[in-house]
């Protein structure tokens, strides 16, 4: 499994001579930044913040509330294209990476979200090669130990990133609840999904089995994220069992996030109770919750507010979306890029970072200092004047302060080739 790679630093006190503020009790990550119970949804909503509410280490954690809306699909810059054969956005995958079922030997059908209706379990589904179109199929299932046993899915759920399947077993009365390894009592089946839009268009159906499972270390402080291994194959087809993420680098594995459907084409979120959003180890979606990220206080479960922000922030921080707000949809970096990160929540041992690149907000930077980009050889970049970059109107990150809007700074490592 590739890790990210992670050091904790503190920032100290800085004042107008280039010390840092004593409130400023928060921590910067060097990190790789391509890391790398019952039914029911544990996360909830939390009562509203305002400018008086502190995090801990003192600063306001008041925000900006309309900076929590989804941004919308339509792109009027025209820089939408999900990335080719390579979903290369790092939202459900890391940049350049893959996260969609094979279908007639190419990428077809990418799973973003299982939703609950009254009717079952839907699976939304992305077409690669038509990154707007999303469909819901529904979700069936199977006995692994019978094939000839089939099984009514009735829920899935997360309680945080535990994965939950309650099933019952057609014919029968009682209903079951699968987690953890035990998971893999259950194979799911998706059922005749269309290769295009005509009455001629080929039909895939597929199975999928969690065959492996890794809970989190019990003494974890930051990575408290539950991890399984997906296989999936195409049954239409004879194709055979096949590792999801297999492009991400082998042993990646996927995790689950409750309540929030993450958009595949800009990396908003929108609340719903009903779904559970799966990505790979990788992306966005997993390694900001695996980095200490999540949109829920860590002892309780309960979804807090202000850490949904950071968690929403960081989702476009980590795949370096700058501009994702101004209607750019595209990632700014490359797999392996190391950053720093430090914010409201974080604290640790260490020296000062210096080098800031950007203060995120959910729609993208709020200030921007283009000299400390983490990857000016970014695809991205290319074709444009380095003196005069394209930067929609945001401007330079003149205070090391926290805001309303910005709750998470990003920076380079003392290391970085770029300039300081």
């Amino acid at each position: 499994m590739d890790m990210e790679t992670t050091k904790t630093q503190r920032v100290g006190t800085r004042e107008g001579s280039g010390r840092w503020p004593a409130w400023l009790i928060c921590a910067a990550l060097v990190t790789v930044a391509s890391g790398c119970g019952a039914c029911q949804q544990v996360i909830r909503p939390a009562e509203p913040t305002g400018p008086g509410m502190t995090c801990p280490g003192g600063p306001l954690c008041g925000i900006v509330q309309a900076l929590m809306d989804p941004i919308p699909d339509n792109c009027p810059t025209g820089n939408c294209d999900p990335g080719g054969s390579g979903n290369a956005k790092g939202i459900y995958t890391v940049e350049g990476g893959n996260y969609c079922f094979e279908a007639m030997g190419e990428q077809y059908f990418c799973p973003e979200a299982f939703i609950n209706t009254a009717a079952g379990v839907v699976l939304d589904v992305r077409y690669l090669n038509s990154a707007k179109s999303v469909i819901k199929t529904q979700v069936h299932g199977r006995l692994a130990a019978n094939p000839n046993k089939p099984v009514d899915v009735l829920a899935i759920h997360s309680d945080r990133s535990e994965l939950t399947i309650k099933y019952r077993v057609q014919g029968e009365s009682t209903e079951h609840i699968a987690k953890g390894a035990d998971l893999s009592k259950v194979i799911l089946t998706l059922r005749s999904l269309a290769m295009g839009s005509g009455d001629a268009s080929p039909l895939v159906s597929y199975e999928m089995k969690f065959s492996g499972y890794k809970a989190p270390e019990p003494d974890a402080k930051t990575d408290r994220v539950h991890r399984y291994k997906l296989e999936y194959r195409d049954v239409s087809f004879g194709q055979g069992w096949r590792q999801h993420c297999a492009k991400d680098g082998a042993g990646t594995v996927v995790a689950f996030l409750p309540g929030e459907r993450v958009s595949g084409m800009n990396g908003s979120v929108k609340l719903d109770a009903n779904v559970t959003t799966m990505g790979c180890e990788k992306g966005s979606v997993v390694t900001c919750m695996a980095w200490g990220y999540t949109p829920w206080e860590p002892s309780t479960g309960v979804r807090d507010e202000v850490r949904d922000y950071v968690y929403r922030s960081c989702l476009q921080a980590k795949r370096a979306a700058y501009f994702v707000g101004k209607g750019d949809f595209r990632s700014y970096t490359e797999t392996g890029t190391k950053i720093e990160k430090w914010d409201q929540y974080h604290s640790g041992d260490g020296t000062p970072v210096e080098r800031i690149e950007a203060l995120w907000s959910p729609h993208g930077v709020v200030c921007f200092n283009k000299e400390n980009r983490r990857k000016p050889q970014a695809e991205a970049w290319k074709g444009q004047d380095p003196s005069n970059l394209k930067t929609y109107g945001v401007g330079p990150c003149t205070s090391t302060d926290f805001t309303l809007d910005g709750k998470l700074f990003t920076g380079l490592p003392p290391s970085s080739g770029a300039q300081p």
